[in-house]
């Protein structure tokens, strides 16, 4: 057998002790578990408000839904009723003008007047340019012969 040893000393300071590490324990890990309760609620209360909003988000949405059929529905009315203005003022439009070749006479006469001013001023700038390329060629002419006569 083994002997157990023994010691005398005081047992307040020893019970202090173990009062002080009983309370320490209870403390810790109560005020541990209450603080993280008080997290696991406040969570459960932020996800809970935020599938309200998104309850409340997906309600007003469909709301909003159900109007859109009646809406396009009075856009294609209008459309149609448009449409059918635009038609019938091209069918009067049509009636009440029809345009013969007379209506086209002066502007086709102001045509072929301005093609016979645009013929005429070719003519005379492809003179002009006949004539400038002469006095460019007698112009190289007399210099070549004044660089010649004073290369000698």
């Amino acid at each position: 057998m083994t002997e157990d040893e023994y010691e005398v000393i005081p047992t307040s300071p020893v019970r202090r002790l173990e009062k002080r590490i009983e309370k320490m324990e209870d403390v810790s890990s109560t005020s541990q578990v209450q603080k993280l309760m008080e997290q696991v609620i406040e969570l459960i209360k932020s996800n809970q408000r935020i599938i309200d909003d998104v309850v409340k988000a997906n309600t007003e949405l469909r709301e909003e839904l159900t109007k859109i059929p009646g809406r396009i529905d009075r856009l294609l009315e209008t459309m149609n009723s448009f449409m059918n203005i635009l038609k019938e003022a091209s069918e009067e439009e049509e009636k009440e003008t029809t345009i013969g070749p007379e209506a086209f006479k002066p502007l086709t006469d102001k045509m072929n007047e301005l093609i016979e001013q645009n013929q005429k001023s070719l003519e005379n700038n492809q003179g002009m340019i006949s004539a400038l390329d002469t006095i460019d060629k007698r112009l190289k002419r007399i210099y070549l012969g004044f660089a010649n006569m004073y290369r000698r």
